[in-house]
């Protein structure tokens, strides 16, 4: 059975490290997506893969949640420039962007299971 506390709270933290993240591209989604997840797994306390499956769901959540705050911000900063070209390749990094982050969940996974071990 899944327990939602530490689903939730993982969740708010992969939304605050990955908002963080955007500081160190690439490196930083993979850093935020394993600390939310060790966090989580070790909330869960009920062993390495109830761990790594608490931390992919919160990281699969919170990171499609970190992508289209960024595409907004992307649209946002393409309309502030009156071009329609942005806003439309913004559409397009969202859309990638949530492809991503459902990759992402997998640091997330892993650091579950180390979470759940130590927990």
């Amino acid at each position: 059975m899944t327990d939602w506390r530490s689903v939730g709270i993982g969740f708010v933290l992969q939304v605050v490290f990955g908002i963080v993240a955007f500081a160190f591209p690439g490196i930083g989604t993979i850093i935020a997506g394993f600390l939310a997840g060790v966090i989580s797994g070790y909330i869960t306390r009920r062993g390495t893969t109830s761990g790594a499956w608490h931390a992919l769901l919160s990281g699969a959540l919170g990171g499609v949640v970190v992508a289209i705050l960024a595409g907004i911000a992307l649209s946002v900063v393409g309309l502030t420039f009156n071009s329609l070209i942005a806003l439309v390749g913004g559409g397009g990094v969202l859309i990638v962007g949530v492809l991503i982050s459902v990759l992402t969940a997998i640091p997330s996974a892993i650091g579950g299971a180390v979470g759940g071990f130590a927990g």
